[in-house]
């Protein structure tokens, strides 16, 4: 069940009975010319409403633009949120469900970073709501994905399987390449970070992908986050 999809009368009614909420959180960020921008966003998305279909629970509309401050900033298309922006985008989000009843809230994150943001608005909210609880999960940091994933990086081929399950039409295999450096053990500024850590928009990975790994790491994803919300609930 997507929120944006239902009417007052039947989120009221859902809301006597369940008081979860299944958030899926994003970006809009380049993925080097391979995959679209909206590559975390429609992953994230696709889990969320996949998890609600089998628990039956509420989806969220999709928070659509995360934090893409550093490294991926500088790459034509990225639109980011700072974090401080993205923090309260996601308090605001919460305090409204939690004024119509709303009390747990599970997050499925597809973008790295959203973490520290998603984690200080909860930190923010926490002291002012009674009897809630609030879970975040980002699927590619799964231990239970660790062997299928393999530490894959950003726009490599975990998340071109991941397309290539979902969105096929929108992978453009004719730009697949690779890149793999040596990352550096400390932060740097957006005009170091092109060069040093990347130049095609790929972080130390190949783009080696397929339909079948995708359909793999979607569907465990789908089960870790199953097992979150039980915990979430119980």
């Amino acid at each position: 069940m997507e929120l944006t999809k239902m009417t007052m009368k039947e989120i009221s009614n859902y809301l006597e009975n369940y008081k979860t909420v299944i958030i899926p959180v994003g970006a809009t960020e380049e993925h080097s010319n391979a995959l679209p921008l909206g590559t975390d966003s429609f992953t994230a998305e696709a889990l969320a409403i996949e998890v609600g279909r089998i628990s039956s629970r509420v989806v969220g509309p999709t928070i659509s633009v995360g934090n893409c401050y550093s490294i991926t900033y500088e790459f034509k298309g990225t639109i980011s949120f700072s974090p401080k922006t993205l923090i309260l985008v996601v308090f605001d989000y919460l305090q409204s469900l939690y004024k119509h009843g709303a009390r747990r809230f599970l997050f499925v994150n597809g973008h790295g970073g959203n973490v520290a943001p998603i984690r200080c608005a909860i930190d923010t909210v926490a002291a002012e709501f009674k009897d809630s609880r609030f879970a975040v999960g980002s699927w590619w940091l799964f231990k239970e994905l660790a062997d299928l994933y393999d530490n894959a990086g950003h726009a490599g081929r975990g998340e071109v399987s991941m397309m290539l399950y979902l969105q096929p039409s929108f992978v453009h295999k004719e730009f697949f390449t690779e890149e793999k450096k040596t990352l550096p053990q400390y932060f740097v500024s957006n005009d170091k970070a092109f060069g040093e850590i990347t130049t095609t928009g790929i972080i130390n990975d190949s783009q080696e992908g397929s339909a079948e790994l995708g359909e793999k790491l979607f569907k465990k994803s789908v089960e870790v986050y199953l097992n979150m919300l039980k915990a979430l609930e119980s």
